[in-house]
């Protein structure tokens, strides 16, 4: 199968919406002491922003409207606050909207006290402090969500700048540059939240899936263990209640479908044992590669190679798509057919061919790291053209039938 008849998946399972419950849970992971450092820097901001009102509070050609607008923002700050320390500094969609709101109206009061031609050297510090208020919250949101408020900021801090005719046009530069400060703190920080969020991410992704590299052959996958478990739990509770005369014999209706229901999915998983190798299992639990990479590995030879050249394999597909730029770069690995010709200096091996192409991937920014864990693998060699990768190894392994040949001489 080549790249370019993978086709997505349809529809969505339990194994799927289960992976994508945990990945929104991860998705704020770890941003705690980074949180801490941000909320910082944005009081710094505000602080900043406040030194500068009260320095020149004098030349405001309304300054009631800017001390409003000041006493507005201390009052959402302290609100917000206290609301964030009762839900252990969870911020809801409710408190968050609230929030914006609030910062609408400061922001809207401060440009309106500035906005006059005679307002030389004055500058909208409540406006600016807003800034500082979205770069202190970065941690507690979806990053678009700050992003798109900071952008909002942004365009009525200069459609006000731009829109007052002015006496003296040599403030236009200055005025621009603090409307920046307010700005651009806000922005960095959601790029630096972003890929921080994505590094986590990436890493737990891959704790989880190297998991599958030490499993014996006939193992079942996360996800299978973690529901066969829930059924064994429901059919004891069952039988628990059928010994205990709870559950009158015979069975009623409703108990007799959960009982059906019940040894239909035993039965599914009695039958799919052992049909899927622990590559598979790691393809489905990862949240990288379940929906950009297919395996085809009609004949299991995943299972046949030694823990060291299977950490090898998983790694660079990992890397190779989880450090890829675009997330429409898409992979096919292939495994087999088995070369069962004898190896020289090497009774009883068989090399496995391995294909792996990939699609929308740069080949010069390929981790070096890829190439690391492939020799592990065994032996390759790589063709590229556009965005196109294809590399071949040659993976040697024992062959488990020769071993027991061997045992049964013994």
């Amino acid at each position: 199968m080549s790249v370019d008849a993978l086709e997505e998946t349809t529809g969505p399972t339990r194994r799927y919406r289960h992976r994508r419950t945990i990945d929104r849970q991860r998705s704020s992971l770890g941003t705690t002491q980074l949180g801490i450092g941000l909320s910082v820097s944005g009081v710094i901001l505000v602080v900043y922003a406040a030194i500068r009102f009260v320095g020149s509070v004098h030349h405001y050609p309304r300054p009631l409207l800017s001390v409003v607008a000041w006493l507005l923002l201390t009052a959402a700050i302290a609100s917000t606050f206290l609301m964030l320390r009762r839900s252990a500094f969870h911020l809801s969609d409710r408190l968050f909207v609230a929030l914006l709101i609030q910062l609408v109206v400061v922001a809207a009061l401060d440009l309106a006290s500035v906005w006059s031609r005679d307002a030389v050297g004055v500058y909208p510090t409540a406006a600016a402090a807003v800034g500082g208020v979205l770069l202190a919250i970065v941690t507690l949101r979806p990053v678009r969500d700050i992003a798109a408020a900071t952008v909002v900021l942004g365009l009525m801090l200069v459609g006000s700048i731009l829109t007052i005719t002015r006496t003296q046009t040599a403030t236009l530069g200055a005025e621009l540059l603090f409307a920046a400060v307010a700005v651009v703190p806000p922005l960095i920080a959601c790029a630096i939240v972003s890929q921080y969020r994505r590094i986590v991410r990436l890493e737990l992704d891959r704790v989880m899936v190297a998991s599958t590299v030490a499993s014996v052959r006939d193992a079942l996958g996360f996800f299978d263990s973690e529901e066969l478990v829930t059924l064994d739990l429901e059919a004891e509770e069952l039988f628990v209640g059928v010994a205990d005369g709870s559950v009158d014999l015979p069975l009623s209706p409703e108990l007799a479908a959960r009982a059906s229901r019940l040894a239909t999915e035993l039965r599914r998983h009695l039958m799919s044992e052992g049909k899927e190798s622990w590559l598979e299992h790691a393809f489905q639990e990862s949240s990288v590669l379940s929906d950009r990479a297919t395996l085809r590995d009609p004949e299991r030879l995943a299972t046949y190679l030694a823990t060291d050249q299977r950490d090898g394999l998983l790694s660079a597909v990992w890397l190779l798509l989880g450090e890829a730029d675009a997330q429409s770069a898409r992979a096919v690995l292939t495994l087999g057919p088995v070369d069962r010709s004898e190896r020289p200096g090497r009774s009883g091996a068989l090399v496995i061919p391995i294909v792996l192409e990939a699609v929308g991937v740069q080949r010069a920014k390929v981790d070096p790291a890829v190439w690391e864990a492939l020799g592990r693998v065994g032996s390759s060699t790589d063709t590229y053209q556009k965005s196109r990768i294809r590399i071949e190894i040659d993976s040697t392994v024992d062959n488990p039938a020769e071993g027991q040949r061997k045992g049964e001489r013994q």
